[in-house]
């Protein structure tokens, strides 16, 4: 199976209150975050990160720099997580070039996938099935038919902090078909 996901923000403190997340503290929302992914996406499943993956972390008395940090909490975190793993590159991503230290098997500014174009941040559809992001957290709905085309927010804040696989994004496309309709 295919799955995608955005906007986990593994380690991000504030992203709790910026999107009032119903965690208390990271270390709940992280251990949500990986037991929600394992519970769908199968060791040989592919899942697309669409970006803003996590925070550096740091290790109490121990000397690294951001990008030694990052790098290590990316591993870290990969190492946990099931599936064959690309990632999308979001506004808080490192560089593609450290981004590929991590352990992701791919790294892309953006993709196409079966027709639907890949990015972080919405983009027009325009000649594709429709655009799947992330980026607007929950300030944009899960779906949404507007004039250029297409669009899914596949933000954790709008999928139960959770993947969604792209079957799923195909069954709606096709329900939907007759006009336009919003679902959250």
């Amino acid at each position: 199976m295919i799955y995608l996901v955005s906007d986990t923000h593994f380690y991000h403190k504030n992203i709790i209150e910026y999107c009032h997340r119903p965690f208390k503290h990271i270390g709940e929302m992280n251990q949500t975050l990986i037991s929600n992914w394992n519970s769908v996406v199968c060791p040989d499943d592919e899942v697309f990160h669409l970006g803003d993956f996590t925070m550096a972390h740091f290790v109490e008395g121990k000397w690294e720099s951001y990008k030694q940090a990052y790098i290590r909490t990316c591993r870290e975190l990969l190492a946990q997580l099931n599936g064959h793993k690309t990632l999308i590159l979001g506004n808080h991503d490192a560089k593609a070039r450290v981004s590929r230290e991590c352990g992701w098997e791919a790294v892309e500014k953006q993709m196409v996938l079966d027709g639907f174009l890949l990015t972080h941040r919405p983009c027009e559809p325009t000649g594709y099935l429709a655009n799947i992001h992330g980026h607007v957290h929950d300030k944009l709905p899960f779906y949404r038919r507007e004039q250029e085309g297409i669009y899914f927010n596949i933000s954790v804040d709008k999928t139960g902090f959770s993947p969604v696989s792209l079957a799923y994004l195909q069954e709606i496309i096709e329900a939907n078909e007759a006009g336009p309709q919003l679902l959250e």
